[in-house]
């Protein structure tokens, strides 16, 4: 397997899990979420925003704290690569949004992981 399908992987295991959240979230509340499961959503409007938009602002419309949510949760977990990829959002957005495409099947990866291993 290549990295590219590794990474189609990612993207797919994002958008699965996310509307996975996002039924869950509608049918049962915010409050019944997990961390995981916050986090999983904080990285689905993220990657809506990047994908979709191809800039930040959109996570206005999706959730507004999204960045900073799954910051706070990746630091917490140590969840490195993506700590270190959420630390570079504050700075200049391209270049935000290159590394996110640069580092987002690794973030995916330890999302997942930590997600499995606390479900």
């Amino acid at each position: 397997m290549s990295a590219a399908d590794d990474a189609d992987d990612m993207e797919t295991w994002l958008l699965e899990a996310g509307d996975e959240v996002i039924e869950k979230r509608a049918e049962q509340g915010e409050a019944s979420l997990s961390p995981p499961e916050r986090a999983i959503y904080c990285m689905w409007a993220l990657d809506y925003a990047v994908r979709n938009a191809g800039s930040l602002d959109a996570l206005e419309d999706v959730h507004e704290t999204a960045i900073e949510d799954l910051a706070v949760f990746a630091r917490a977990q140590k969840i490195g690569v993506l700590a270190t990829l959420l630390d570079m959002a504050g700075g200049d957005e391209e270049s935000f949004i290159d590394a996110y495409y640069e580092q987002f099947d690794a973030a995916c990866t330890e999302l997942r992981s930590c997600n499995e291993t606390r479900h």
